[in-house]
């Protein structure tokens, strides 16, 4: 209780507020936070950092952590289980996403490196890793 009342007054931990905002997020989306390790977090959680140093602006960590439960949800559970869920609209968007990062071929992009991540810890739904492959660099 007291912790959250310093979170509250803003002496809280930045990192373990945007942490949590990632664990709420995947729930939210389905994905149990137990498939994200904490060296997971940890460097999704830096990436959102470094996007932030090079945009300038405060509030882009949230958004970076939200949109990273986004992605990870999708490389998670599929394209067909996040229809399931959320219909063709969600998937599509979602999907689109993705599909433009391996067209890109951006390695070092945060979306990239989502995938990479999942891909690297063995969480990808199959279909997922059917279309990108490791070992030759596809992302």
């Amino acid at each position: 209780m007291a912790l959250g009342f310093f979170d509250f007054l803003g002496f809280g931990s930045k990192r373990r507020s945007a942490l949590q905002l990632l664990d709420r997020t995947l729930t939210d989306l389905e994905v149990n936070p137990a498939y994200i390790d904490d060296g997971m977090r940890f460097a999704i959680y830096k990436w959102a950092l470094v996007m932030e140093a090079s945009d300038g602006r405060s509030s882009i960590v949230d958004q970076a952590m939200r949109e990273a439960g986004a992605l990870i949800s999708f490389c998670v559970l599929g394209p067909a289980e996040t229809e399931a869920l959320w219909g063709a609209s969600v998937r599509a968007e979602r999907e689109a996403r993705f599909d433009a990062v391996i067209a890109q071929g951006q390695e070092e992009s945060f979306d990239a490196m989502l995938i990479k991540l999942v891909l690297a810890k063995g969480i990808a739904a199959p279909d997922i890793r059917s279309k990108v492959n490791l070992e030759t660099d596809a992302v």
